[in-house]
């Protein structure tokens, strides 16, 4: 009996550790399931030496590929999310079913609270946006996207304490003091949330939403537009939404969506090339897909007057895509963080669309735009300071002129300077108070908050040398580097 049982035991737990391999030509493909590109397969020897990381990467291709993954961590997501309430898969479980992405609980218990210098160098780099907007002879619109926790807090579980004030809070107090056209969406989202306009189990708003938030927008930049009133909709259940699907990957379920019954003037997509069937596109672009929507370009067949678009967009704008297609003669749609402003049309209008919880990488990158020429008279010279450091790149168009301030170097409004020198002419121009971080790593400088950065127009200087000076805090530092500009 004894040995029966040994033999019974040892052939089932064999069978056990076999049946992942038995099943594994059976399961579902994990990559489909999961919407990511699964570790590859490891090779013995690899750029012709032996593979010292072979075993690493043949655990992770198993692992990525065991039979039912995706079904053992949806029924783990499951007991962690709804009997323990634990955050589970970057998805925060609410009251009544509603989930949240945990990456937004940061700004609702204000625990990545930016620096009163990141948050002035912020509104300084939109001030200088937008002067060149109306320089153009376009409208500017700053408008950040409240997360959703912000708009429906009763829904947040218990545990996490909202604060009085978040980065939202302070970056709006800071843009209106520089008198920066910013609209507050998340006052308009809560004075419309009886509306139901976000998902319950979605990161975004609905096209409901979507509609309210348009509407205010084109508010906010005066710009004549149709409202949609009274257009009849229908309520469908066939919403997946993402945070559904990164908490039940294998089995997600469905929430609300609206859909609205609307006439738009015809158009067409020139860009992506591939976006011939205008209606199916539109499905597309609009969809939680998210393929091929980085770079969008349309107009309308009929031209109304009604000028050009350039629109900052993040996952949120993807929802507004018809109505601002639908009242613009042109409009282009960049996803990406900050904008190229070689992009706008002149009289174009500028959208900057951008997540709550994104706010800090506005200053991450400066802008493709000039910089823009001032007339400085009242500071100090030949400041010497050790963390003042400044490099040159090449450009098509110019010079791109980035570097390091120094602390007590750094003024408190963030506004900061760069004077060339030389060929008996003297030029300044405004930079943005950005510290280029990535390009900064290459000169193996560590992180820094304070910096700048300039895409200077060299085209109407003379050949010669010319010195760099950087003036910040009413303090002009000695000569950083020589910048020589040779005629072709």
């Amino acid at each position: 009996m004894n040995k029966a049982f040994k033999i019974i035991y040892a052939a089932l737990f064999f069978g056990v550790c076999a049946a992942p391999l038995i099943t594994m030509p059976f399961a579902s493909s994990n990559e489909q399931i999961e919407k990511r590109e699964l570790a590859k397969a490891p090779k013995i020897i690899e750029d012709g030496s032996l593979n010292t990381s072979f075993s690493e990467q043949a655990e992770a291709w198993y692992n990525d590929r065991l039979p039912f993954r995706a079904t053992l961590l949806e029924g783990a997501g499951r007991i962690k999310s709804e009997v323990f309430g634990a955050p589970t898969a970057n998805v925060i479980s609410g009251k009544d079913g509603w989930l949240f992405f945990e990456g937004s609980a940061k700004d609702y218990i204000d625990s990545n609270a930016m620096s009163s210098h990141r948050l002035e160098c912020t509104a300084v780099t939109l001030s200088l946006i937008e002067e060149n907007v109306r320089e153009k002879g376009g409208k500017f619109l700053f408008v950040p996207m409240p997360n959703k926790a912000e708009v429906y807090d009763e829904y947040m579980p218990a545990n996490y304490i909202k604060a009085d004030e978040n980065n939202y809070s302070r970056l709006l107090e800071r843009l209106n003091a520089y008198g920066v056209s910013v609209l507050d969406m998340k006052q308009v989202m809560r004075d419309n949330k009886d509306n139901g306009i976000y998902h319950k189990r979605d990161t975004h708003w609905n096209y409901l939403g979507a509609l309210i938030g348009y509407n205010a927008i084109m508010d906010g930049l005066s710009h004549p537009h149709k409202t949609y009133d009274n257009v009849s909709y229908s309520v469908t259940n066939d919403w997946q939404g993402d945070l559904e699907k990164l908490l039940y990957p294998n089995d997600p379920g469905y929430d609300e969506q609206y859909r609205f019954d609307i006439e738009y003037d015809e158009f067409r997509f020139t860009m992506p090339p591939a976006a011939s069937d205008t209606k199916a596109s539109l499905e597309l672009f609009m969809s939680d897909k998210e393929q091929g929507d980085t770079r969008i370009r349309t107009q309308k067949l009929k031209p109304t007057g009604a000028g050009s678009l350039y629109m900052i967009r993040d996952s949120f704008g993807r929802a507004l895509l018809p109505f601002m297609i639908d009242n613009y003669d042109t409009a282009f749609f960049e996803r990406r963080t900050v904008p190229n402003m070689n992009s706008l049309p002149a009289g174009g209008d500028l959208v900057y669309e951008i997540v709550e919880r994104n706010l800090a990488n506005i200053t991450t990158s400066a802008p493709n735009m000039k910089a823009p020429l001032r007339e400085i008279s009242d500071y100090t010279g030949d400041y010497a300071a050790d963390g003042n450091r400044a490099f040159i790149k090449e450009e098509s168009a110019g010079v791109f002129i980035y570097g390091t301030l120094d602390d007590n170097f750094a003024s408190d409004d963030a506004r900061v300077y760069i004077q060339l020198t030389g060929s008996g002419v003297e030029k300044t121009y405004e930079a943005f108070p950005i510290a280029e971080q990535m390009l900064l790593d290459g000169q193996g400088l560590e992180d820094t908050e304070y910096g700048f950065s300039a895409h200077i127009d060299t085209s109407d200087l003379a050949d010669g040398d010319y010195e760099i000076h950087i003036i910040s805090n009413k303090m002009k530092s000695v000569t950083l580097e020589t910048l020589t500009i040779k005629g072709e």
